[in-house]
């Protein structure tokens, strides 16, 4: 399993070589990280973008979704999160409990990108989701770039040089 992710990660990096991507893989379901908060908020706050996964046979999974994007938020602020919602399992339709309308809904509330597939026998092109999640935290640190307030040490450089000026005139 390790193997093909690292296959995985290679394939992506590949294709988008004017960005450094780093992917890391958490699983707070079965693990403690989801009730230690300070180690949870440290794996949070270094993403620039998340990729939200719910599993549409655990209504459970599905009511989590929010919170944890209110705990994203709430770590990343000022700045809006970048993410993309997942609905898991495809393959597992007879044992649905969240419809495909239902997560479509929340997606559109969240303001971000709906995909349902399966890990299991990669149903739903696994690989464009992380595809996007590149083009979209591309594309945020583009108009970020744009937008970047200057630095502190620039507002004192100009100040010094204003002073300097003002000095010798």
């Amino acid at each position: 399993m390790l193997s093909s992710k690292v296959e995985f990660l290679t394939s992506i990096m590949g294709r988008s070589q004017d960005i450094n991507i780093r992917f890391s893989w958490l699983n707070p379901v079965s693990s403690e990280i989801i009730n230690n908060t300070i180690q949870r908020e440290g794996h949070m706050r270094w993403g620039e973008g998340f990729v939200l996964v719910y599993d549409i046979t655990d209504r459970g999974s599905f009511e989590e979704v929010l919170p944890l994007k209110n705990i994203l938020d709430e770590i990343k602020k000022p700045k809006n999160v970048t993410l993309i919602l997942v609905g898991n399992k495809a393959d597992l339709d007879h044992s649905r409990q969240v419809s495909t309308e239902e997560g479509e809904k929340l997606a559109t509330e969240l303001a971000c990108a709906f995909y349902e597939c399966s890990a299991c026998t990669g149903e739903g092109n696994i690989t464009e989701i992380f595809y996007e999640l590149c083009r979209e935290v591309r594309r945020r640190r583009m108009v970020q770039g744009k937008t970047r307030r200057r630095s502190s040490t620039t507002h004192v450089k100009q100040a010094i040089n204003k002073m300097l000026t003002k000095i010798s005139s």
